[in-house]
């Protein structure tokens, strides 16, 4: 990992690319990547997981398939942020959301469906990363969604649970209302 670029490089970067400018969920996309990025950080989340949030759409998702960052840019993402980060940032903007929570329900061994109809294995920690992202870019823009639409998933997001850490799903449990003690037993 290349430690000498700083958060503020790491920003600079997103806005060289115009994820100020893109809206996202009611803001923008920058505001969103640091929101993600700033939660996962309050949740002590290891450094590579952050980073990876303050880039984690930035080649698009199925649900904003909108990049900022081209694929061809992939190495000197991951000169910014690591081979770690770069690589979850890759996977969660390959695999559908439908894959993650499906997961969710399956378990290990982790083979994810992805946005083009492939498939993806994981390991566990990735599995458990993309997870505790999900989760975040969900609670990050949560508040700025219509009330009607705050509690979706739900049944996808209590799966899920038992691949998370314990802040991040503790925040999850708060968020929905999902009582701890009914945590699935993998």
């Amino acid at each position: 990992m290349n430690t000498t670029a700083s958060f503020e490089d790491r920003v600079a970067f997103l806005q060289q690319h115009g994820t100020d400018a893109l809206a996202h969920s009611s803001a923008d996309l920058l505001a969103h990547l640091r929101g993600v990025h700033d939660l996962l950080d309050e949740w002590g989340s290891r450094p590579q997981l952050c980073d990876a949030g303050l880039f984690h759409s930035v080649y698009g998702t199925e649900i904003f398939p909108t990049g900022a960052v081209p694929l061809e840019l992939r190495p000197v993402v991951r000169d910014l942020i690591g081979e770690e980060a770069e690589t979850l940032v890759h996977l969660f903007g390959t695999v559908s959301r439908a894959g993650i929570f499906d997961a969710a329900f399956e378990g290990p061994p982790f083979l994810l469906e992805t946005r083009t109809g492939g498939q993806v294995g994981t390991t566990d920690q990735q599995y458990s990363d993309l997870a505790v992202l999900t989760v975040a870019n969900w609670l990050e823009q949560r508040p700025r969604f219509p009330e009607s639409s705050r509690m979706s998933r739900a049944r996808e997001f209590d799966a899920m649970r038992r691949f998370l850490p314990t802040t991040p799903r503790q925040a999850l449990e708060e968020a929905y209302g999902f009582d701890p003690l009914s945590l699935p037993i993998i």
